[in-house]
């Protein structure tokens, strides 16, 4: 959406828009994937003159099966761990090596590729944005609302067994830490994925599960309430090419708690916006979470700075700014 709202800013008309939309959980079947081909290839033969943008170099591998002399010139995103890993496939670099362009959604994304990958061509850094907030007309969960506590700390995103760098596992391992210093301190894990039950299970292992909520997916409206009720973000990753939800969290002015070691330390600043931590030492995130929790004029400050971070780099204005050069740059 990110993408498709800024080259619509750009060009001033909407981008024809190409999905591979899977009907399985699994992913896109052989015949899903040979007809978003055939479309493709269709659309580049009745454009000649179009240039293409791809937000994944996994989808962007359609563009090798393209015949040559119809195959249009194309960008590709690279998102993160699935562009850095050293054992990427031929095709994917392929892939890479063929595009007029390699946008990565962040510095650290961009240099990790470059080491990785020295040879697919150069690489340019674009992080990302929000799009102006959205004002929903779905009601927020109020339930879920009335059992946050005042001492609450907050992390969204995906629960998955192949994906454990999110930090999920590490605040659990701190919280008896957190809880040594702040009773009653709460932690509200939302999301879903199919590492949910194992968390859940470890939680009441830890002998936490009562001072931790699993509230599961939970609509826009009900995050954004979510943010306007806890008092801290925290998301120690590991592995994050960017960190959207930082970006969200600092919108809403609050203070943010990421990892030292992927490009979180890249959004927040450390020591101004939030604090940024060794995901490994979970004595150091409960010193982080501890601190932030029972300092109020620490978290306001952190917050009100990390509103003016986001203010003057991270909004849809300053992202169109960025893309815009990059794009005249490869296609004109």
């Amino acid at each position: 959406m990110l993408l498709q709202r800024a080259l619509a800013s750009l060009t001033g008309k909407d981008p024809y828009v190409l999905q591979l939309a899977p009907t399985a959980i699994q992913g896109p079947s052989r015949r899903e994937e040979a007809r978003f081909v055939l479309r493709l290839g269709a659309s580049q033969l009745l454009h000649p003159d179009s240039w293409w943008l791809f937000n994944h170099v996994g989808i962007a591998r359609a563009m090798g099966i393209i015949p040559r002399p119809i195959r249009r010139p194309y960008a590709v995103l690279l998102c993160g761990i699935e562009v850095w890993d050293p054992a990427l496939s031929a095709d994917r670099k392929a892939t890479l090596r063929n595009a007029h362009a390699r946008i990565a959604i962040s510095e650290l994304t961009a240099c990790r590729v470059r080491d990785a990958h020295c040879d697919v061509g150069s690489v340019v850094a674009c992080p990302l944005a929000l799009l102006p907030e959205y004002s929903g007309t779905v009601a927020a969960d109020r339930a879920l609302l009335e059992q946050i506590r005042k001492s609450s700390v907050l992390i969204v995103g995906r629960m998955s067994a192949r994906e454990r760098y999110k930090g999920h596992d590490q605040l659990l391992e701190s919280w008896p830490r957190v809880l040594r210093v702040v009773p009653g301190a709460q932690l509200v894990v939302a999301g879903k994925g199919d590492d949910l039950e194992r968390l859940r299970a470890k939680a009441g292992a830890l002998g936490i599960g009562g001072d931790v909520l699993f509230p599961g997916f939970v609509s826009e409206e009900t995050l954004a309430a979510l943010r306007e009720r806890v008092s801290v973000f925290a998301m120690p990753s590991s592995g994050e090419g960017f960190g959207l939800v930082y970006l969200d969290a600092m919108r809403a002015a609050l203070p943010c708690i990421g990892g030292s070691r992927d490009a979180g330390a890249e959004v927040i600043v450390d020591g101004e916006t939030g604090i940024c931590v060794d995901p490994s030492d979970t004595e150091a995130l409960s010193s982080a979470v501890s601190l932030l929790l029972t300092t109020p004029e620490l978290r306001e400050a952190y917050g009100a700075a990390g509103r003016r971070r986001f203010d003057a780099v991270f909004t849809f204005e300053r992202y169109c700014e960025r893309l815009l050069p990059i794009l005249r740059n490869a296609f004109t």
